[in-house]
């Protein structure tokens, strides 16, 4: 059983205490922060913040490359700031949009530093930053799971922060949203609005994934993914939310017959394959790919996706537009200059 469907039982009940007390420290951190107990730092170029309030498993990473691809048509150099973590993501970046400059480190200052002394982007994107508050950013936008929107904190649930702090955001993303039905949907946007009491009204704005093609790992061999409607197949994963994965591969007519989820960011290895040869078919995501390439038998394929808009689209589009206004005049007017430290910059 997932840790997930643990804590939606007696367990998740038990530690609710523990729950609140987390709950109450992330606010007093956000409080820190927004009164200057904590020092921040201001980024010398736009900043764009793509984050969650649950730990993971919200569709962020394909909603990113999108952004950056809105980038690249735009003639904007980005730079990702990205903790590192399994390595994964950063590996996926660097094969989609080879134009982006990233770092990884978990110390996002530090690794701003790196863009700084190398030469920097134009715009800047904080990969999973909304909690990541010693850089500030100009537009600060939250991903909610449309299967799992909220829930309880840490040890509790699965979420960094409760949902009050949807607040602080400037816009919110609603994911996964063609998983679940119309009403559900609005339910969720009412309690985004009570949660956002005395803020200005949001776009609604919802998204999906969509199947773009399967790559077998073996050989980069590309297939349609309608080549997979009526395949008997296993389906391996080390994501958050290894389900709507499941559902994805189902809703393009794969017969699942077995499945095996890892924690998210699994490091794969050899072991973990045994048996896989005598499947007919096994499916993994992009995410998993990229730590499977050298070690994966012919029998296994990557499912890669795209972000999809289903409502909302041209409001974000207008956001990046105002986003990055900024970027486009510090073109005739050189933008980045050493800051104050005593004023919030870097120096």
């Amino acid at each position: 059983m997932s840790l997930a469907r643990l804590l939606e039982g007696p367990l998740g009940f038990a530690l609710a205490p523990l729950g609140w007390c987390f709950s109450g420290l992330s606010r007093l951190r956000r409080l820190a922060y927004r009164r200057g107990w904590r020092r921040s730092f201001r980024p010398p170029m736009p900043t764009l913040s793509i984050g969650n309030l649950s730990a993971g498993g919200t569709g962020k990473t394909p909603l990113i490359f999108d952004t950056l691809g809105w980038f690249a048509e735009h003639q904007l150099t980005p730079g990702v700031l990205s903790r590192g973590y399994g390595g994964d993501e950063g590996r996926m970046l660097e094969e989609r949009h080879p134009e982006a400059l990233l770092a990884e480190d978990p110390d996002r200052v530090r690794a701003l530093q790196q863009f700084l002394v190398s030469g920097p982007p134009e715009v800047l994107v904080l990969d999973d930053g909304f909690q990541h508050l010693r850089l500030r950013r100009d537009l600060d936008v939250v991903l909610l799971d449309a299967t799992r929107p909220f829930g309880r904190c840490f040890p509790a649930g699965l979420f960094r922060e409760p949902a009050a702090a949807l607040k602080h955001a400037d816009l919110v993303v609603l994911s996964r949203a063609d998983l679940v039905p119309e009403h559900t949907r609005d339910l969720i946007w009412l309690g985004v609005a009570a949660c956002r009491r005395g803020r200005p009204a949001l776009p609604r704005i919802e998204g999906g994934v969509e199947a773009r093609e399967l790559r077998r790992l073996a050989d980069g061999k590309v297939a349609p993914v309608s080549s997979l409607r009526g395949v008997r197949a296993h389906l391996s994963a080390g994501v958050g939310n290894p389900e709507s994965f499941r559902s994805l591969c189902e809703s393009l007519g794969v017969r699942v017959e077995s499945v095996d989820w890892k924690p998210d960011h699994y490091a794969w290895t050899q072991d973990d394959l045994e048996g896989w040869e005598a499947y007919e078919r096994v499916l993994v995501t992009e995410k998993d790919g990229v730590k499977l390439h050298d070690i994966a038998p012919a029998s296994v394929w990557e499912l890669r996706v795209d972000w999809r808009f289903l409502r909302g689209e041209q409001a974000w589009r207008e956001r990046l537009e105002q986003f990055s206004l900024r970027a486009r005049a510090a073109r005739f007017e050189p933008l980045w200059t050493a800051c104050d430290p005593q004023d919030g910059g870097l120096s």
